[in-house]
């Protein structure tokens, strides 16, 4: 089987009703630059990655805390843990483990955002499962890739709202999304581990 085969899209990911709330709802953030895992600790890196977030990961963290991140948090778990389940039936696989959703955060690409290749299993956090839901497409740029290992056969992800991506977070499945070249793209990622 090919590493590609293991990269599951899922259209529709979410109800249309609950896709136009969240959107309101990131309307009205305010976003953090995004970092990146280093050996000690996460930092911030514009040559690496150039992106906005907001973790929703800090309702378990925090006791102070609005009752709608706790919402968000709370349904878009529910929904990444689904297809997450759902993921080994759908490829037939029989031996698949996994403990728990760890992070979910609300990406931010402006103008010239980007984040270089990369994969997301990180001795720091090792994760197991990688999860990315496309939020909107009015915007240029951006793209999700995806390549093999060894620098060959890169292919892209084509961009439709709605759309979840999830593949194994581990170094077969090195990654980038390009830079924005007009709009903002906004996008949800969550790690399994």
């Amino acid at each position: 089987m090919e590493i590609k085969n293991f990269i599951k899209i899922y259209d529709e990911a979410i109800p249309l009703k609950t896709l136009s709330n969240l959107i309101r709802y990131i309307n009205t953030l305010n976003f953090e630059e995004a970092k990146i895992i280093g050996d000690n600790e996460q930092q911030v890196n514009f040559n690496i990655r150039r992106t906005y977030n907001y973790p929703l990961t800090n309702v378990k963290l925090s006791s102070d805390v609005s009752f709608s991140e706790i919402h968000w948090f709370c349904i878009l778990s529910k929904f990444f843990t689904d297809k997450i389940n759902q993921y080994p039936i759908d490829l037939k696989i029989k031996e698949f483990h996994w403990k728990e959703i760890s992070n979910v955060t609300i990406l931010k690409y402006e103008n010239s955002g980007f984040y270089t290749w990369h994969t997301d299993h990180h001795a720091t956090i090792p994760r197991t499962m990688s999860c990315i839901l496309l939020l909107n497409n009015d915007y240029e740029g951006g793209n999700l890739c995806f390549r093999n290992p060894d620098g060959s056969d890169e292919w892209e992800v084509e961009v439709k709202p709605n759309r979840m991506i999830i593949w194994p977070s581990n170094f077969l499945y090195p990654h980038t999304v390009k830079p924005v070249t007009k709009g903002i793209r906004y996008s949800i990622v969550a790690w399994a581990l």
